[in-house]
């Protein structure tokens, strides 16, 4: 591996490396804007120009290749005096409106500007304007703010697979922008808020709605499919007001889909039910339960419940009221692969199963006896059961048979544990209010059989609660011993211990990568990466 010295120290880069890439690794900061790591090199913002020992102009860092014995220096004279120059260009037709602009806070133009450029703008004319663009249903577009670093176009047509924008016109009166002024149609074209390095480029739903440190931050994942990807949860202590992509190579790398993004809308913004929920609910289900032959009642589970979730109400269905009657909720199937990571988004990010634990539903209920969710439905239909206790599940749109409503009407209890309202809550005896995703600590596992940390970002308000812990509350009432979980990694230490695919996982040891069902050990210990939940502000964008 070729050994270089930037500013005086000497590192060993990895062969085809750029100095850029080379002295990022090495901690040593260089100015850019175009340059992204998982985008193709433009090299044409000027901004990482560098000093080559015997090279006579000035080298773009992002598109100089190391090679052996190269004398870099990222911070002579002659080097600021070029960086100054090119943020005053950029700053001749760009405005000053940074207390209104979204990306304040977050803007690498303004932290340059701070660190190397002047206080004071030799350019005294009338700046150019270009209207304001409404670029589709997630997406403004302000040019006015545009350094044409092209990321957008890059990103588009070589990551998600879309070719929507383009960069038209020339000189002073280049825009980048989709063509024709056509509405923006791809999927992850809110990536592209996180791509601008300046506010361009803003998200319809976070706009004025909040200042980046004035909000706290969570990583979690995203509940939208069983892709589970990684996420950083922005709130303000009341609403998480957006989701943004976190970093996990195995995952979802730094990228996030539109309809991932927007799950903090449909959790929060639905009706909730704890208005619903009489205050007694959980013991007129004990009393309820207590008549009914444990053989005669039925479980129904989603895989919009978390590992451990999942866990005690099988606990709860086997255990406690003894019955065969546990089904999961039927997953949509995907045809195709889960990855590869080096495709077109379009080809390996969104899933068709949009429940985000159904890997999990399966490993967890298919541990014991169990049925399926048809053979359930037939069951109900043919008076087999008096009972149906359904966890996050809505059987009315879930299981797969006709006329099941009617059957329903006829049972001796319903009971919901859900999270909003649907059809099935209105017509069930007893709802009880589950906390969301967004709301619990646990975990769930992706479609690929990676578990991860799901992080609670809000407190459960009201009534609500996990799953595990109306399960205890309902085992509890019906006397059952040995039910004493306080948290949900309890749970998942008992969990581990009575599911092989689980055998060996803790909570504590997921880390920000999550391990994989099956790895123990020295494995499961390089799966989990770093461990930190809450980030600091500097770090996240």
């Amino acid at each position: 591996m070729p050994k270089i010295v930037i500013d005086g120290e000497e590192i060993e880069a990895r062969e085809g490396q750029s100095v850029l890439q080379a002295a990022s690794e090495h901690g040593i900061d260089i100015p850019h804007f175009c340059y992204h790591p998982r985008l193709k090199v433009a090299g044409n913002c000027r901004m990482c120009l560098v000093e080559i020992e015997k090279v006579p102009k000035l080298q773009v860092a992002c598109g100089t290749p190391v090679r052996e014995g190269m004398v870099v220096s990222t911070s002579s004279e002659r080097v600021i005096k070029a960086r100054r120059a090119v943020l005053e260009f950029l700053l001749l037709q760009h405005p000053l409106d940074c207390p209104i602009c979204d990306q304040c806070g977050e803007c690498t133009l303004q932290d340059y500007c701070f660190r190397y450029g002047a206080s004071r703008s030799r350019y005294n004319f009338p700046k150019q304007r270009f209207a304001r663009l409404d670029i589709g249903p997630d997406l403004v577009r302000d040019q006015n703010r545009c350094l044409r670093c092209t990321r957008c176009i890059r990103f588009l047509r070589d990551v998600a697979g879309s070719e929507e924008f383009c960069l038209s016109e020339r000189g002073g009166h280049a825009e980048v922008g989709p063509y024709l002024e056509k509405p923006v149609t791809s999927p992850f074209s809110m990536n592209l808020v996180e791509i601008c390095p300046v506010g361009a480029l803003t998200s319809k739903h976070f706009r004025f709605r909040g200042r980046p440190w004035l909000l706290q931050q969570v990583r979690t994942l995203c509940p939208g499919c069983s892709r589970g990807c990684n996420v950083i949860a922005w709130h303000d202590g009341r609403r998480i007001l957006r989701l943004t992509p976190a970093v996990n190579e195995e995952v979802n790398r730094e990228w996030l889909c539109n309809p991932g993004r927007l799950t903090i809308e449909r959790e929060q913004d639905q009706l909730r039910l704890e208005e619903e929920s009489p205050a007694d609910a959980v013991g007129e289900a004990v009393r309820a339960l207590g008549t009914i032959p444990g053989e005669r009642v039925a479980v129904l589970v989603s895989g919009r419940l978390g590992n451990e979730d999942l866990y005690a109400v099988a606990k709860l269905a086997r255990e406690v009221l003894g019955t065969r009657w546990l089904a999961t909720v039927p997953v949509q199937s995907d045809e195709r692969p889960f990855g590869p990571l080096d495709e077109p988004l379009p080809n390996w990010f969104i899933r068709a199963d949009k429940t985000p634990n159904g890997r999990g539903a399966g490993e967890i209920t298919t541990a014991g006896e169990h049925v399926e969710a048809a053979e359930l439905a037939r069951a109900i239909k043919a008076g087999e059961v008096s009972a149906l206790l359904a966890f996050a599940a809505n059987p009315l749109e879930e299981l797969a048979a006709e006329e099941l409503g009617e059957a329903l009407g006829k049972l001796d209890l319903l009971l919901a544990a859900a999270t909003h309202a649907n059809g099935f809550t209105e017509m069930a005896r007893l709802v009880l209010p589950l906390s969301g995703p967004f709301e619990n600590e646990g975990s769930y596992t992706n479609e690929a059989g990676r578990v991860q940390r799901l992080r609670q970002v809000l407190p459960a308000a009201g009534d609500r609660r996990p799953a595990w812990q109306l399960a205890q509350q309902l085992a509890v009432g019906l006397g059952a011993p040995g039910w004493n979980f306080a948290s949900a990694a309890q749970v998942m230490a008992e969990l581990a211990t009575k599911v092989d695919a689980f055998a060996g996982i803790a909570s504590d040891d997921l880390g920000d990568g999550g391990v994989l069902l099956g790895a123990t050990g020295e494995q499961a210990a390089v799966e989990t990466g770093d461990s930190h939940a809450r980030v600091d502000t500097d770090d996240a964008h």
